[in-house]
């Protein structure tokens, strides 16, 4: 419970520092009175809402919808993204997540369409901080990086401390104590720098936070208080209320239960006054885990109620996962197992949604207790029934009757006992003596498998070569088996680079036989038949597994193909070309990714010997776009926390999304996403995504 709290609590300092310093509302407003200038009128009811946001929400609500309404009557785009990214700012204070992402999506739309950098930094941090909140951690960081690198170009030090910030409190997220004080401590230096002392108390809780996972409570209050008594010096009640809560959760820690509800009371009191939702309930699961330790468990759980009612209007899966853990252990503490495996099981459900982890332990305990409990009370009355029924009988005729079904009993049982052991040995013997030659011949397919591994591990295109030809690229390749269906390919001549994805039927042993027929085919079709037009290699390849598979000749061969993507790439000209079999290309030009469409037929599989012709397409492109070819195995891999497929959809928002990453990155974020998804099903088929930034 303990852990999601803390994060819940980076996050709202976080957004402390996101938004403006409150600036004085009466000299704003006599301003915004006497002016009549409509530009400067959205500009001042814009920093009236930062300025407002903490001490009057419903204000700064207000302040920052009239500003919108006004830009977009007058068409000033840069005060409508920034009204937009208020209201977002506004909304994630209240914990409606996913109207804030909206929001701050429309305010990064309008500043990317001005080119304004500092603009779109601050919307990409907002938007990975959304992420976080809703455990997509892997999307979180990259947009955090994204923030991170145009600030660097602006070389914004307070963005970037920012940045700093978050990205510690993701790693904070993970559990990674090392990387989550690398880069607060980064942050704290900044702002240090700056002489921005908020910057700096907010630094202090999230290192303190770190502190507090690796179980040292002295350096986590040390840094709290550091923090309070900043915050304190700057009168701002939003800050220390904070601190005041996590120092609560200190002494709570430490048995001082009433000193950490006088805290916690603190906390809660501003935290209501501002609107802060989600730490509303933290202060509510933490008053209720103090109130348990005292024995007053109605009392805590109100307070639980309380706070599962907000997590539930926000979608706040931490603050949900907490409050149905703390229910379950009061249950079981009741004895009540029936409850607390409902409530076990609610916790369970949750905790897999965050990290793909089941608590399927805890909850068979809870169901084992609740059996077991249920079959006591049932022994229990049958004994006292057979009780009743022996007063009624003669004692010495019914003992006598027991004793002689007993012994027959033994005797029966002895027998049947006696032959299931002799059945029993005999079977097991022969089942050792097959197991030994199935282990045998297992382990000599298994090494005759490994060794077609290393044969298509030297077929493949080492790495070296492979970055020597298209230096800005990566290639995702995950078998599904220990051989693969899919490959990758490449072969240069003079200015122009040809490489391909290739997906062939089947995986394992069938797929990787069919991989040396399409590598070879490839591979002759540049260096011997000096083909460079994809549509002309594919119908090279086409005709060439017919032919090889003797796939011609009516009722024999092999019906087996291969689905790909192929392009030649000139690197002086920057054109591309292109053409599929059931494979599409995508390429992302200024952040919007494009489609082109495969021809659908596959290669080989022509009955008859007829060869299929392929269309040819041409792009231009420049410097800074990102070409994509894969095969169909991520997309079709089963996970998530319904169990479906990936699919294409999800696939294209994340390229787009890792588009403007370093390529090695996006190879990081685009394995991660897959590993998560994925969770503990088995992969289904081969996968091979290759990424290249022209």
């Amino acid at each position: 419970m303990r852990k999601i709290i803390f994060i819940q609590i980076s996050l709202f300092f976080l957004h402390t520092l996101v938004i403006a310093q409150p600036k004085k509302t009466d000299s704003l407003e006599q301003l915004l009175n006497e002016t009549t200038v409509d530009t400067l009128k959205v500009n001042l009811r814009n920093d009236l809402s930062r300025a407002y946001l903490q001490k009057a929400p419903e204000k700064a609500e207000e302040m920052a919808r009239a500003a919108l309404k006004l830009a977009e009557e007058i068409s000033f785009k840069k005060g409508a993204a920034n009204a937009h990214n208020n209201i977002g700012v506004i909304l994630w204070q209240h914990g409606d997540y996913m109207a804030a992402r909206d929001e701050f999506q429309k305010a990064l739309a309008i500043f990317i369409s001005l080119d304004d950098k500092a603009g779109a930094a601050k919307c990409y941090g907002n938007i990975g901080l959304i992420y976080r909140a809703t455990g997509d951690l892997p999307v979180a960081l990259s947009y955090q990086f994204r923030s991170l690198k145009l600030r660097e170009e602006l070389k914004d030090e307070e963005g970037m401390a920012k940045n700093y910030s978050a990205i510690g409190n993701i790693y904070d997220s993970q559990s990674n104590f090392a990387l989550t004080v690398f880069y607060h401590t980064k942050a704290l230096k900044i702002w240090d720098k700056l002489h921005n002392r908020a910057g700096v108390a907010a630094s202090y809780i999230n290192i303190g936070n770190a502190y507090w996972d690796k179980q040292n409570d002295s350096m986590a209050l040390r840094q709290y208080e550091r923090s309070l008594a900043i915050y304190d010096s700057l009168h701002d009640e939003a800050g220390a209320s904070t601190c005041n809560m996590n120092i609560g959760m200190i002494y709570d820690k430490l048995k001082k239960y009433e000193k950490a509800m006088e805290y916690t009371f603190k906390a809660l009191e501003v935290k209501k006054r501002i609107r802060d939702n989600s730490s509303i309930s933290t202060c509510y699961i933490n008053l209720a885990g103090s109130l348990l330790y005292l024995n007053r468990k109605a009392e805590a759980m109100e307070y639980l109620g309380k706070a599962l009612e907000i997590c539930k209007a926000s979608n706040r899966k931490e603050g949900m996962k907490a409050v149905y853990g703390t229910m379950a252990k009061v249950y079981a503490d009741q004895n009540d197992y029936r409850q607390a495996f409902k409530y076990q099981q609610l916790y369970g459900e949750i905790k897999d949604s965050l990290f793909k982890e089941g608590s399927a332990k805890e909850m068979a305990e809870m169901q084992t207790k609740y059996e077991s409990e249920k079959k006591q009370k049932e022994i229990e009355l049958l004994t006292k029934d057979s009780q009743i029924q022996a007063l009624e009988l003669n004692k010495n005729k019914l003992w006598m009757i027991v004793l002689l079904v007993v012994i027959l009993l033994v005797i029966v049982l002895a027998a049947l006992f006696y032959n299931r052991y002799k059945l029993k040995q005999r079977a097991n013997q022969l089942l050792e003596h097959r197991n030994s030659e199935i282990t045998l011949q297992k382990k000599e397919i298994t090494d005759s498998i490994n060794y077609a591994k290393r044969i298509q591990e030297s077929i493949l295109p080492p790495a070296e070569a492979w970055h020597r030809m298209l230096p800005d690229s990566f290639i995702f390749y995950r078998p599904k088996d220990i051989v693969s269906g899919d490959f990758y390919w490449i072969e240069q001549k003079g200015d122009v680079v040809c490489f391909a994805a290739v997906d062939c039927t089947g995986h394992g042993v069938p797929g990787a036989l069919m991989s040396v027929v399409g590598f070879n085919l490839l591979t002759q079709a540049i260096n011997e038949v000096n083909l460079l037009k994809p549509s002309d290699i594919l119908r090279h390849l086409d005709a060439g597994v017919t032919k090889t598979l003797r796939q011609s000749e009516e009722g024999k061969g092999v019906k087996d193909g291969m689905d790909l993507s192929l392009c030649s790439l000139n690197k002086k000209t920057l054109e591309l070309e292109y053409a599929g079999a059931f494979n599409s290309l995508y390429y992302v030009s200024n952040g919007i990714l494009n489609e082109i469409k495969a021809d659908k037929f596959p290669i080989g599989v022509n009955i008859g010997g007829k060869v299929d012709n392929y269309t040819n397409h041409t792009i231009q492109l420049k410097k800074g776009d990102c070409v994509y070819l894969y095969s169909d195995g991520y997309a079709d891999q089963f996970g998530g926390p319904k169990g479906k497929k990936f699919k294409y959809n999800q696939l294209k928002e994340l390229l787009v999304s890792i588009s403007t990453l370093p390529v090695q990155e996006q190879r990081n974020v685009i394995e991660t996403r897959f590993d998560q998804w994925k969770g503990d099903l088995e992969q289904v088929d081969d996968v091979v995504i290759i990424g290249l930034r022209i």
